[in-house]
C-alpha cells in the first residue's frame, strides 16, 4: 500500500521534474520561430484553434508546439473531443483567482486616449482572462500525457466541434513602435518579476497605451512581488494538476517529447498563471469585476 510519505515523495519528484522542464524551455522558446515552417495539418490545427478556445486569436502555445507537429497534430487531434466536453467545461470553470490579491478600482488610472481606447482595453483583458483556465487546464493535461499518462483521449471519440469566436472578444497587437525608457523598464520589471524568457504579448498590446500600462503596472508589481502571489500560483498549479487527473489526456508516442515537454511546462507553471492573475488584476483596477473568475 502506498504510504502518505510515498505520495509526498512522488509529489515531490514531479515538481522537481517539471521545475526542470521549465527552465529548459525558457531557453528552448526564445529560439523557436514567430512563425514555423508548417505542414499542411500543423496548419490545419492552427487554423482550428481560435474555433475550439472562443478566441479571435491563436494562444502561442500552438505556434510554438507546431515547431513538432508529430506531437502537436495528433495531441490535438485526440484533445478536441475533450475541449467540447462539459467535464472539461466544469473543471476549468473551477479554476479561481482569490479574491484578496484583486486590488481596488483606481478611478484615476487612464489610458491617454478616449473612452473608445479604454473600452478596447477592457474588452481585450476579458478576452485573454477568460481564456486562460482553458489553456492552464489544456496544458496541465497535455503535460500530464507526456509525464505521468492517464487515460487516454479518443480522437475517434464523439466531437462537438468549435464554438466559434465568442461574442465580444477582441484581439489587439502590440504597434511595434519602440517603447519609451520608462516603458521599457515596465516591460523588463514585468518580465524579471514572473521569470518569463520575454516580455508576453499582452503586456505589450496594452503598451500601445504606455500611460496605461505603467500606471497599472504600478498597482500590480507590488502584488506580483508579493508572497501572497505566489502562493497564489502554487495553488491555482496544484488544482489544475488535480483536475487534469480526472480528464482523458493526449498519450503520444513522439520523437520531440523532451520539446514538447519543456514548452508545456514554461507555459503551464510560469506564463499561464501570471497570466491569469494578471489579467485579473487589471479588470479589478478597472472596476470590471463581473468577469473575473475569482473565488
Amino acid at each position: 500500500m502506498e504510504t502518505t510519505d510515498s505520495k509526498a515523495i512522488d509529489s515531490e519528484t514531479a515538481a522537481a521534474r517539471e521545475r526542470s522542464d521549465a527552465e529548459r524551455g525558457a531557453a528552448l522558446l526564445p529560439t523557436l520561430p514567430a512563425k514555423p515552417d508548417l505542414t499542411p495539418e500543423a496548419a490545419t490545427v492552427l487554423e482550428e484553434v481560435p474555433g475550439y478556445l472562443g478566441v479571435p486569436f491563436v494562444s502561442p502555445i500552438f505556434p510554438a508546439l507546431a515547431n513538432w507537429p508529430d506531437y502537436l497534430v495528433p495531441a490535438w487531434n485526440a484533445f478536441k473531443p475533450v475541449l467540447g466536453s462539459p467535464a472539461f467545461s466544469e473543471a476549468a470553470a473551477a479554476l479561481r483567482v482569490p479574491a484578496e490579491l484583486l486590488p481596488a478600482p483606481d478611478p484615476s488610472l487612464r489610458t491617454g486616449a478616449d473612452d473608445a481606447d479604454t473600452d478596447l482595453i477592457r474588452r481585450y483583458t476579458i478576452t485573454f482572462h477568460q481564456l486562460l483556465p482553458t489553456v492552464l487546464l489544456l496544458t496541465s493535461c497535455w503535460y500530464g500525457g507526456l509525464t505521468v499518462g492517464g487515460r487516454a483521449a479518443r480522437p475517434e471519440a464523439p466531437d462537438p466541434g468549435p464554438r466559434g469566436i465568442r461574442p465580444g472578444t477582441v484581439n489587439v497587437t502590440p504597434d511595434g513602435t519602440s517603447p519609451t525608457e520608462e516603458l521599457a523598464h515596465v516591460y523588463e520589471e514585468i518580465r524579471a518579476t514572473h521569470d518569463h524568457p520575454r516580455v508576453l504579448s499582452f503586456y505589450r498590446a496594452l503598451g500601445n497605451w504606455p500611460a496605461f500600462m505603467t500606471g497599472a503596472w504600478d498597482h500590480l508589481g507590488p502584488v506580483a512581488r508579493d508572497a501572497g502571489y505566489a502562493a497564489a500560483r502554487r495553488r491555482l498549479l496544484t488544482t489544475a494538476t488535480g483536475l487534469a487527473t480526472t480528464l482523458p489526456v493526449p498519450v503520444i508516442d513522439t520523437s520531440a517529447a523532451e520539446e514538447a515537454r519543456a514548452i508545456l511546462a514554461l507555459f503551464r507553471t510560469r506564463l499561464i498563471p501570471a497570466l491569469f492573475l494578471d489579467t485579473a488584476a487589471v479588470l479589478a483596477l478597472l472596476g470590471e469585476t463581473d468577469p473575473i473568475a475569482s473565488a
